[in-house]
């Protein structure tokens, strides 16, 4: 096991990546590989790839990466991409800030990927997310308090589960899923802002269960568009708080 400890400035890590020099490039993943990275400042870019199985991505603290122990990124302007290939992967990130972008690719199965972005004190502002999975009952678990954000998931595989909470004065959600028996919880909470709140989603696949939950004050709109059998939809409006959430169930 390889533990990397990271308070960055502008960085480009490839980990858990062995490349042979031969006339035919080769990778040997090797791990598990652990990355805590703490960010403070601006226009910073950084880039991790981990190859294997059960690498993590955290925080600063000595404990293993985890729920609570998070990689953070405190500034605006900042560019972050992580890439997982293998099983059992975990990231999780937390992000304060403005017109930062991040951007996630996993490819892999029973993979986990938790992103926080901002908070009830310190809303970001102009974020653009995209997430890309490519695999089997992965999780991805997204929480953005922001104004202004554009959130876009997109996923290859079967048994995947996402829960997205938007909270914002202005978001767009974008989600596209092809595959069978994948969970949705997708919510936009709080005033829409002159624009409205926009969630688009197109799935393609069998027994999938979605659940998507929609409140604001002005204009909000849902796009949804499935192609299968045996799915089931809830879509659910609100200018108020809406009662009693209703939460997806994998079929």
């Amino acid at each position: 096991m390889t533990n990397y400890r990271i308070l960055s400035m502008s960085i480009a890590m490839l980990v858990g990546l062995v490349v042979l020099p031969t006339s035919f490039a080769q990778t040997v993943s090797t791990g598990p590989n652990k990355v805590y990275i703490e960010q403070i400042g601006n226009t910073n870019t950084i880039a991790i790839q981990q190859v294997g199985g059960s690498n993590d991505v955290g925080g600063t603290t000595s404990a293993t990466p985890g729920s609570t122990n998070y990689g953070t990124i405190t500034g605006s302007a900042n560019t972050l991409s992580i890439t997982q290939t293998g099983d059992a992967n975990l990231n999780q990130y937390n992000i304060r800030g403005s017109t930062n972008i991040y951007s996630s690719t996993i490819t892999g199965n029973t993979n986990s990927s938790k992103l926080v972005v901002g908070d009830t004190n310190t809303p970001a502002l102009r974020n653009t997310l995209t997430e890309t999975v490519g695999g089997n009952t992965n999780i991805l678990d997204t929480t953005v308090v922001a104004s202004d954000v554009v959130s876009t998931i997109a996923i290859v595989g079967n048994t995947n589960t996402v829960t997205s909470v938007l909270r914002s004065s202005r978001g767009v959600s974008d989600i596209s899923i092809a595959g069978n028996n994948n969970a949705l919880d997708i919510q936009q909470i709080d005033a829409a802002g002159a624009n409205g709140h926009l969630l688009k989603q197109v799935v393609t696949g069998d027994y999938n269960a979605i659940v998507t939950q929609q409140q604001g004050t002005n204009d909000t709109t849902v796009d949804l568009r499935t192609t299968g059998d045996h799915n089931t939809v809830t879509v659910r409006t609100s200018s108020t708080a809406i009662a009693t959430p209703k939460t997806a169930v994998a079929r």
